[in-house]
């Protein structure tokens, strides 16, 4: 199972190598484009902005597998390890509440866009990707730090 997971962990940071070097060149070429020849291509604004959204989102997700997320750290330096142990337990299973939620949140918008102009966008796919991956990790987060714990007591 581990090594499922770092292969799938192997194949995200691919994508997101991927995305930010696609953003890139779009932006190079938009830049030469208008600059050396008095003209631009049309979506690529639209483009970069989807772009955008998409490595936010899977930046978001590895900095919560990465623990480099945006957290605020003032209880756990006035409280004890074992405590701090079931605070982080507590605020994981909130974020991943937080994330099922915004996972069903993403799949209603999607199907309300879809009904409404019969396409999706590129840009809003990613919403019932990535919440759901985010809701896995945060959930792995809070039974690692509930199993340790109970290893402590």
């Amino acid at each position: 199972m581990k090594k499922f997971i770092n292969i799938l962990e192997k194949i995200e940071d691919i994508f997101l190598i991927f995305l930010f070097l696609s953003l890139l060149c779009l932006s190079i070429l938009q830049i030469i484009l208008r600059n050396f020849f008095s003209t631009s291509i049309f979506y690529i604004e639209n483009i970069t902005r989807y772009l955008v959204l998409w490595i936010g989102l899977l930046g978001a997700s590895i900095a919560i597998k990465e623990e480099k997320h945006i957290s605020i750290n003032i209880l756990p330096v006035l409280i004890s390890r074992k405590w701090n142990l079931i605070l982080n337990t507590i605020i994981n299973l909130f974020s991943f509440i937080i994330c099922i939620f915004l996972t069903y949140a993403a799949i209603k918008f999607i199907k309300d866009e879809y009904c409404i102009s019969h396409y999706t966008l590129f840009a809003e796919i990613i919403l019932p990707l990535v919440f759901p991956l985010m809701a896995i990790r945060f959930l792995s987060k809070s039974i690692m730090s509930f199993i340790l714990f109970l290893k402590n007591t």
